[in-house]
């Protein structure tokens, strides 16, 4: 029986994801079931078997990719030599991203996974993963530009991050209620709120 190539299951796998992320996005996770990702997919219950085993699974993996997507972000805009326009810059993508037209169905899918983990403890733990890590870059980024007197230094690193997390959140959960937001407001707010912390001879 000859082998199946490692692309080949890639693929396999990504189109798995895609029908869930479909289905999750229109009629929500407790309403889907795994028949209506095999169809979403055009699989059999058999092949999609073959790479996850529930909804949870898929869920986590959805999670798992947009991980991996959120820290490609970073890898490139955290390296900018000013970490205030870095900042700058990983605040746009995320807005420009997920407030986007094209981001519905990640807001959809985010909040809904947010939902979830108050349910599920190993949802909970990706959610977490999922926001420890771009908080702790973040801070990280915060505090360099304070040690260059670029940021005030009187309030915590992380404190600030967390604020900076809030403000993106509050936007995601905003535009779900209300598609006409404004997302060149948002983020005309997101650059003022940095260039309020910066310190008077650098703003």
């Amino acid at each position: 029986m000859p082998r199946v190539k490692p692309e080949y299951k890639a693929e396999r796998r990504a189109q798995i994801i895609d029908a869930a992320r479909t289905c999750f996005a229109r009629d929500g996770f407790h309403r889907t079931t795994l028949q209506d990702v095999f169809a979403e997919a055009g699989l059999s219950a058999g092949a999609v078997y073959n790479y996850f085993q529930s909804k949870d699974e898929l869920i986590l993996a959805i999670a798992d990719e947009r991980h991996a997507q959120e820290t490609a972000a970073f890898s490139q805009h955290g390296g900018a030599q000013d970490p205030i326009e870095a900042l700058s810059q990983i605040g746009a993508h995320f807005i420009d991203t997920y407030l986007a037209p094209s981001g519905a169905e990640k807001r959809r899918i985010a909040v809904q996974t947010w939902s979830e983990a108050m349910l599920n403890p190993a949802i909970l733990a990706s959610v977490r993963e999922g926001i420890d890590k771009p908080l702790r870059e973040t801070t990280a980024l915060i505090r360099s530009a304070q040690k260059s007197g670029r940021l005030q230094s009187g309030l915590e690193p992380e404190g600030i991050a967390r604020a900076l997390a809030a403000l993106f959140h509050g936007f995601l959960l905003q535009k779900l209620w209300d598609p006409k937001l404004d997302v060149a407001a948002c983020r005309r707010v997101f650059e003022h709120f940095i260039a309020s912390l910066s310190t008077p001879s650098k703003r």
